[in-house]
């Protein structure tokens, strides 16, 4: 939450770009397939079971609004809202079925747009984000009722140039990725997003067209002992890995190859973590995890992950247990705790005796919970440390950060961009003396799912899940 100054986040891993046609080159001389080079494919649905599979919890996507995308279809629109013109269509028919979805909004959405245009640009970028939130506690206030996610990104993210804030119709929506609106003057800047913003339609696209949620096959593969290196690329991780999957790994479209990578980079962030932090990393039979501020929907969903990506890497690793902790933590209802926390391994891992023990403290603060065994390893992925008005408008991360601290042990704090990870830094110096392990760096394990971003959209338009990463370990608690 630096980054090298010769890779954009442009830049999704190692291997050559390559296309469609380009798939059996690939698998002869080894290139990684990157997500770039997936972006015509079509989406695959696989409904093969793998009987080494553990009840796999699925968290169905929510719809995305973005200006420039029709607002029923997702495909690039052509015709806005003839009222309100903050919603557009790809057709008249689409067109005709949004505004009963938005309509209750349409008048006020009016006022806003006006409201921006007239404003917005003698704002710097910090005060027109404190400027649209007010918009938005605004029209909460006017229709009486909480807003959407798809209703709050309506206003988020207007149909402006997200630096000098025109809102005008003759502004340009760019040709190639039909996502980002810029004036002729900030074309430039728009190009050096402009093949990831291609991805992110391309997600969004078959995201919101196809019913069925997505869920990549995980490598099933042992290593004899798996080095993380920060030379290694996603990219180039998967490659090796899906061996005899080599067709499946060759035709995955760019939405499941990007969610494979969401779920992938929690294990691989703590596992490269581990690695950096413990000298005898690859002699230890046990190993626990604290995941500190975790949400069921990142952290909480895909445990299967961590026998395929983690237990498989460490031959000599018995028992991974993991605590996710976190205020924001909230279990799915109706579902018993215990089928939530159990990660069934496979035969291989049963016939050594090999275990995945996760445990939730849902709705905790990591300084008010009590454990009787310190961890090996303390995770805060993408946590915010910096923000003082986090957990219901109290800074709740000042204690944490002296609890964590406190345990001497290493700390794992990933964040989405640079910035935020030296405000992340300046936090913690804040309240303790600590011990650098791994100097602030770009993430080799990142996600390479992009989402957009808010807290500096004016610079970084587009983030991704633990995209920076430090490693920390306490030496000193500050009075």
């Amino acid at each position: 939450m630096g980054r090298k100054k010769s890779r954009r986040r442009g830049d999704f891993g190692g291997g050559k770009s390559i296309d469609c046609k380009g798939n059996e080159e690939a698998k002869s001389v080894g290139i990684p397939i990157g997500v770039r080079s997936r972006l015509t494919y079509p989406l695959v649905v696989d409904d093969d079971d793998d009987e080494d599979e553990s009840v796999v919890m699925v968290i169905r996507p929510r719809f995305v609004f973005v200006s420039s995308l029709c607002a029923v279809c997702s495909k690039r629109s052509r015709l806005f809202c003839e009222r309100c013109r903050m919603v557009s269509y790809c057709s008249a028919k689409h067109r005709t079925q949004g505004l009963a979805k938005h309509g209750e909004l349409c008048v006020p959405l009016g006022e806003i747009r006006a409201s921006i245009a007239s404003i917005s640009r003698d704002l710097d970028p910090e005060e027109y984000r404190v400027y649209r939130l007010e918009l938005l506690a605004r029209l909460e206030s006017r229709i009486a009722r909480p807003l959407e996610l798809w209703e709050k990104e309506i206003v988020l993210y207007p149909r402006v140039c997200r630096l000098c804030r025109r809102f005008s119709e003759k502004e340009i929506c760019c040709a190639d990725c039909g996502m980002e609106i810029f004036c002729a003057e900030h074309s430039d800047e728009h190009k050096t997003w402009c093949e990831q913003f291609q991805v992110y339609q391309r997600f969004l696209f078959l995201q919101r067209n196809h019913d069925d949620c997505v869920a990549p096959k995980i490598p099933n593969v042992r290593e004899r002992m798996f080095v993380a290196s920060a030379e290694r690329s996603f990219d180039e991780l998967m490659r090796k890995l899906y061996g005899n999957w080599s067709k499946y790994y060759r035709e995955m479209d760019c939405y499941t190859y990007c969610t494979l990578s969401h779920m992938c980079t929690i294990p691989l962030t703590a596992l490269y973590s581990m690695q950096i932090s413990c000298p005898e990393w690859e002699s230890k039979l046990e190993w626990t995890v604290h995941v500190v501020g975790a949400e069921f929907e990142f952290e909480g969903v895909n445990l299967r992950v961590w026998e395929k990506l983690f237990l498989h890497f460490l031959p000599n690793l018995r028992r991974l247990r993991l605590v996710l902790i976190g205020p924001e933590l909230r279990l799915p209802s109706g579902v018993p705790r215990e089928l939530l926390s159990t990660v069934k391994v496979c035969n291989a891992c049963q016939a050594a005796g090999k275990t995945v023990r996760v445990s939730f403290k849902p709705e905790t603060l990591y300084h008010e919970f009590v454990s009787r065994d310190e961890p090996d390893l303390i995770c805060a992925f993408n946590p915010g440390l910096y923000r003082k008005t986090g957990f219901a408008g109290r800074d709740t991360w000042f204690e944490t950060i002296r609890v964590f601290c406190g345990k001497s042990v290493p700390v794992a704090v990933t964040s989405y961009t640079a910035d935020e990870m030296l405000w992340e830094i300046a936090r913690i110096n804040s309240v303790a003396n600590v011990e650098v392990l791994l100097e602030p760096r770009q993430n080799p394990y990142a996600s390479i799912k992009p989402d957009r971003n808010f807290v500096t959209d004016n610079s970084n338009p587009l983030i991704y899940k633990n995209y920076h990463i430090v490693v920390i370990k306490g030496k000193s608690v500050l009075l």
